[in-house]
């Protein structure tokens, strides 16, 4: 009996050692499981993206870069929006070359990711040739989510100046109903007249009933071209409301036949012979 305790006690141990040898043989180390999970990681990120990220570590030349700029811009994926936008902030400062700069510009717009806002508002700080540009490209943006990074632009341009018109444009286009107070503000005596007319010009984008008395109230101002954005804008916004304040402004005395044809036009949007929102 004891030979056999002692036979099974032999048997228990060699197994128990060879089991330990095969985890010890199979099982990474912590050494091999971190690039392991880098070479993950990456198989996540685009093809361009990657490219890119080593033609940019490699110094490439501007001509080797252009290419790989128009991939990772026309890219429809998270990847390209996060990762890629990075790298074309960092492939516009690796040249001064005017092409790749270009590129860059035009692709941050097309990702049109509230970082790619940022970003082209950085380019513009840097006052350089590309500034009016950079500001072109942010107006066209027009990605829902980018509306709260399009607002602290403008209040960290202080609510003035070429950037925070590109950027109010851009919020009209989002159609952020959350902006619409802010906007209105924006529409206040004090402000640059290119800032109450991109102001009010979004408020007929966004088309929220509350913004009717502001529009309304800005029929009254001397500037024709603010008068003009806010007759628009009512056009735009289905209502009662904006119909009569169009209607009463169409009465008065003196009006222009630009002006006069605008009010026509916007009550006829407001009939349903025109589309209720601008594209």
């Amino acid at each position: 009996m004891k030979k056999s305790h002692q036979y099974l006690y032999v048997f228990v141990a060699l197994a128990s050692g060879c089991l330990l040898a095969w985890l010890t043989a199979s099982s990474p180390t912590p050494r091999e499981v971190i690039p392991a999970l880098r070479v993950g990681g990456r198989a996540e990120e685009s093809s361009a993206v990657v490219e890119l990220e080593l033609a940019l570590e490699k110094k490439a030349p501007p001509a080797g870069l252009l290419s790989l700029v128009e991939r990772v811009g026309v890219e429809d994926t998270a990847s390209a929006r996060s990762s890629g936008v990075v790298l074309l902030e960092k492939a516009y400062h690796s040249s001064t070359d005017s092409k790749l700069r270009a590129a860059s510009l035009a692709y941050l717009e097309r990702l049109g990711s509230p970082h790619a806002c940022s970003v082209l508002a950085r380019i513009f700080r840097l006052g350089n040739e590309d500034a009016s540009q950079a500001a072109i490209r942010l107006s066209r943006i027009s990605g829902h989510d980018c509306a709260p990074g399009l607002k602290a632009i403008i209040e960290k341009e202080e609510r003035k100046g070429e950037l925070a018109v590109a950027a109010l444009r851009a919020i009209g286009k989002t159609r952020s109903r959350a902006l619409a107070k802010f906007c209105e503000d924006l529409c206040s005596i004090g402000y640059e007249p290119g800032i109450r007319r991109e102001a009010a010009e979004a408020l007929g984008r966004i088309a929220e009933k509350s913004s009717i008395p502001v529009l309304a109230r800005l029929l009254e101002v001397e500037d024709d071209k603010l008068r003009r954005a806010s007759i628009l804008s009512l056009g735009l916004i289905r209502s009662d409301a904006s119909a009569q304040a169009l209607r009463t402004h169409g009465k008065k005395t003196g009006l222009g036949p630009v002006e006069v044809r605008l009010i026509e036009e916007a009550l006829g949007r407001l009939q349903g012979r025109e589309p209720a929102r601008l594209k």
